[in-house]
Order: C-alpha cells, then structure tokens, then sequence
C-alpha cells in the first residue's frame, strides 16, 4: 500500500468515528539529511520539496514534523539529534490534540471516564531575585500573562502563587511564583519576608506531593555576580534540607541581544558556554540550563518564532527534569452534604460525577436527614456522598419531628457502618442567609458532627456572576456575622452546558481535594443517635418524647432492639440533665 492509500484508508476511519479528529504527519528516517548546524532546518527539507506533490494528492494535513528515530551515536554520528527530534514530536502532538471539550456531547461517558483517572501534578518552584523574569518565565511556559511581571527591578510577587500548565490532559505542571530573593528597598517584600515563604512552601510541598523541579532564574549579565551566588546557596541549602533529590535547573534571562534570526537558541547559548567555567570555580551546579528572553518576537531586535523556540526549551527541560509525582495512595472520603430543597444538590452530585446519576426533580415529601448515597473516583480517591434533607420550614411539627427520628436512626447506623464522617458540605444558594440555612448549619456541623467534623460551602446559582469567586469576597464577613463559619469554599454554577460549568466542576474538585486526608468522625451509635436527637428538637422546637414514649417509638418506628433503644432514651435524658 503506498502513501497516498495508507492516508486515504487513515481517512476513511477517522471520518466514520470522528471527523473532527486532527491528522498530522511524521516523516521517518531522514537522518541522511541531517546536519549538526541545523538539525531541525536540515530535515525540513523533506517537507519543503513535496510539499507540493502532497496537495496535489490531496493530502492535507494539520501540522508535520520531519525527523529520524536514531540514537545519536548511530551513522552519521550527530550529538543532541534525537533530544531535538523528540521535541519536535512533542510539541506537534500538544500543539495539534484536540481537548475533550471539543467533541461536545458526543464524548460525554468519555468526558466522565477521563475524570476518573489519576491526573498526575507535579509541583515546578521558580525562584529568584528580584526582577530576573520569574513571573514572565512561568507566562512563557503557562501561555498566558497569568503571573504579574516587572517592569523594573522592583518586587511585583508579593506572595507565592501558582499557575498550571496542563500537558494532553493527564500531567499538569503547576508552576509556583515565589517573591523576589534579596529585595531591597524598592521591593514590596523583605528579604525576610521572601526567605521564609520559600522555606514554607517547600516544606509544605514535601510533605504532600514532593517538590518536583526547582527552576533558578538568573539575569544574563556580562559575568556571574555575587549576588547570584548567593541567591543559588540559599536556594540549594534550603533544597539539601527540605528535598534533597531535587533537581535544580537554571534559566538565564533577558538575553535578546545575544539573539538572531538565523537560529536563536545555539546564539543565546553563548552566554553559557562563556560563563560555565566561572559558574563551576563558584560550585553552581545545574542538571540543565536555558538561555532564552521571554520578550514577543515584535520586541527589539525583531526575531520572528523566537518566543516559541524558548517556550519550547523550557517546556522540554521540565518535562526532561522533573521528579516523576508520587502516586496519591488510595483514600476513602465521606461526605454528607446538605442543604435547603432548590439549592441544587442533586445537580452537585451530578457536576461531581460527570454524567447523571441524581435525579434532580425537587422531592416534596422528602424528610428532614433523609439521605441517598452515591459513590463516584476522584482520582485516586474514593467519594462516598450521602445527599441528606436539611431542615425544612413546613416539618416543624409532630409528623415532621416523629420522620425526623427514623431518617437520623437510619442515618447513624450507615455512618457508623461506613467508619464515620469526613466532611460537611453545605449547599446553598447565592443569596441571603435565611434562619432555615442557620438552623441547617447548627444540625448538622454543631449536633451532628459536635464541631469536630470540617465543614465547607458550595454557594450555586451563580451563573451570572462575572467572576464567581467575588460572590465570596463580597459575603464571606455577612456570613461569618449570621454565625456561619467554614474551612473553604467553592464558587459555582450547576447550570449544565454553561460556559462556567467546567470551572464549577473543577472547584469543587479542588475543595475536597483539600479533604482527602481527613480523618473520621464517629461515635458509639446510641449515644450518637441521643445526642442528634436532642439536638434536632431544640431546632425544631418541639419537646421530646418521655422515657417510655421515646422508647418505643424507637422500637416500633425505627425497629431498633429493645434495649439499644433504651440506651438512646438513657442517653437523650443524660443529656438533658446536663
């Protein structure tokens, strides 16, 4: 089958399953037309003589890389030939897949499978001194000018902040922006001040996830300066104490005087090659280095495709150099979450699975701690979520309080029988604070959980906020006022098919993330099971039952044994008197 078969047959197929996937070509075996002055250039050549003959087939395609799959040592011989071969057909893939979003509704179980897998996050720490181009380093690999750059040499990362860059959908490479080393008078921040914030994060990464890659920015000046050799001890002391294995790269910046059109990289990287022994007399060790300008192609000098060549090469020293993470080990996380009938519970659940597992029809006969479990991966953890009734104005009677007591029996004993509670998560509506959420938030974080389970919020509806996070920031302090008090919270919208959808799923992703490794809180059933109802009572005001009547109506209702149900009335009476 010759070449214009093979890409009519790849054609056919693609069409049938998916018209919309790109085709791109790789062209093998073109080591012959290599050369070491330009490697890449050299075998473009292929492409650049049949690229006619190719359209004239009509063989069109999405982007092409030509390259050879030899070792460097094979005929003819040709140091760094395969790093930049592989390169090449790194960046052909990311730049020309499609992301999963593309596909629509067609991909929706694969959407959904793919959130199930483990996606791996390796954390990439990029340190400096002031006004070296760390945040103009992290946009160049990111993408985006996500991260505030300087203009002048003073400090504009005040804080430590992280920017990801997402690689085909399984690897995301978060990116840490830390304040400026040595920050002097014109610096926002103390040395101090810096110094201890790197020696947090670090310390707080390695007892997660691992510090995967340390990048030291340097300004490429004419020599090595004091300063730099200071910034590198500091930052290689507190790597030896925190993560040894560590690798430290350096990227030298602000060299785009060094470069030209002719080929950009190779010229930069004379700044190297004439500094190297000065940085071996001082013991600066580096795994790798880069010699870029983080500058547009339309900065002076003018060099177009410049920007993308250095992109690339820091891209592929991290990938090359980073640790690979540490594979989170399997956890279970027990959530109950809660909240008024109409805030959008069951359309939660379903943001969190990914497809329809919860019937979103709002239930009007449902009963105060009636609950549905569902269990879904996230990642390497396991969610199990009981969607359980909160309060509700209409049941503050005797019916509501009498199913009131055989939905928190049945509660307690599933707890129990799972090993307990590892957080709270309070569903309500983007509005105010009405005496119902109050009294939702007493039943559950302080008599339910006696305020020792973590409680977080899930504020929805949020669909026409321009940014959904300033819900927050414009309520947290009316909230804390109203006595509602919470560890973290998650901004957004379960509106199916809006554009915010995706970044709603992702928050709150992230905010039980935070939860992964709590702990569980339970406790003997009859005593639980006493000290909710007690509670429960107080909130709906209604008195409890005596003794006996509480006692049967245990047995008889929630078919409890005989004497456990006496233990829960003992315990409702204990708790009374005190």
């Amino acid at each position: 089958m010759d070449m214009k078969q093979t890409y009519g047959v790849i054609l056919r197929i693609r069409n049938q399953v998916s018209p919309q996937i790109p085709v791109v070509a790789v062209i093998t075996e073109l080591e012959k037309q290599c050369n070491a002055f330009n490697i890449v250039s050299s075998m473009e050549g292929w492409w650049t003589h049949n690229e006619s003959v190719l359209a004239a087939f009509d063989m069109t395609f999405c982007g092409h890389a030509c390259l050879t799959t030899l070792p460097d040592n094979c005929y003819p011989e040709m140091l760094g030939r395969r790093a930049a071969c592989q390169r090449l057909a790194r960046n052909l893939f990311i730049d020309c897949s499609l992301p999963l979003a593309a596909f629509g509704e067609s991909m929706r179980i694969s959407d959904a499978l793919s959130s199930l897998s483990l996606k791996l996050t390796s954390n990439i720490v990029v340190v400096g001194e002031t006004g070296v181009g760390k945040s103009s380093t992290v946009n160049l690999v990111v993408g985006t000018d996500s991260a505030v750059a300087a203009n002048d040499v003073c400090a504009v990362t005040a804080g430590t902040s992280y920017h990801d860059w997402n690689l085909l959908q399984t690897q995301t490479f978060r990116l840490w922006d830390t304040p400026g080393l040595g920050d002097g008078p014109l610096g926002s921040t103390s040395s101090k001040h810096a110094h201890n914030a790197l020696r947090s994060l670090l310390t707080e990464l390695g007892r997660g996830a691992g510090v995967h890659l340390l990048i030291v920015c340097f300004r490429g000046g004419r020599r090595i300066t004091k300063s730099m050799k200071q910034t590198y001890d500091t930052i290689s002391a507190l790597r030896d104490h925190v993560s040894p294995d560590t690798p430290i790269i350096a990227v030298i910046t602000e060299l785009e005087r060094l470069s030209n059109a002719r080929d950009v990289l190779v010229a930069m990287d004379q700044w190297w090659h004439t500094n190297a022994d000065a940085l071996s007399d001082l013991r600066m060790t580096f795994a790798a280095h880069a010699c870029i300008t983080t500058l547009s192609d339309d900065a002076h000098p003018p060099t177009p495709g410049r920007r993308d060549e250095c992109q690339r090469l820091v891209r592929d020293l991290i990938i090359d150099h980073a640790l690979t993470p540490r594979s989170a080990p399997a956890q279970d996380l027990h959530v109950i979450l809660f909240g008024e009938t109409g805030v959008g519970k069951s359309s939660l659940v379903n943001l969190l699975a990914g497809w329809h597992v919860a019937d979103v029809s709002p239930d009007s006969i449902a009963c105060t701690l009636a609950s549905t479990e569902y269990q879904f991966q996230l990642g390497a953890a396991t969610i199990r979520l009981w969607d359980t009734v909160g309060l509700e104005e209409p049941e503050r009677g005797t019916n509501g309080y009498m199913g009131a007591i055989e939905k928190a029996t049945q509660l307690i004993r599933r707890l129990n029988a799972s090993g307990g509670i590892s957080l709270f998560l309070f569903c309500v509506r983007g509005n105010r604070v009405t005496t119902t959420m109050q009294s939702n938030y007493r039943l559950f974080y302080e008599v339910l959980g006696k305020k020792q389970v973590p409680i977080a919020l899930a504020v929805t509806h949020l669909e026409r906020e321009l940014v959904m996070e300033e819900w927050w920031q414009r309520n947290v302090k009316m909230l804390e006022r109203n006595g509602i008090h919470v560890g973290g919270h998650a901004c957004i919208t379960t509106l199916e098919g809006h554009s915010k959808y995706a970044e709603s799923r992702n928050a709150v992703q992230d905010l039980l993330w935070q939860y992964a490794d709590q702990g569980k809180f339970s406790m003997p059933s009859e005593t639980w099971l006493g000290w909710l109802l007690d509670g429960l009572s107080t909130l709906l005001g209604f008195a409890l039952p005596r003794n006996k009547d509480l006692t049967r109506i245990l047995t008889k209702r929630c078919h409890l044994e005989l004497d456990v149900a006496q233990k829960v009335a003992a315990c409702i009476e204990a708790t009374v008197k005190t």
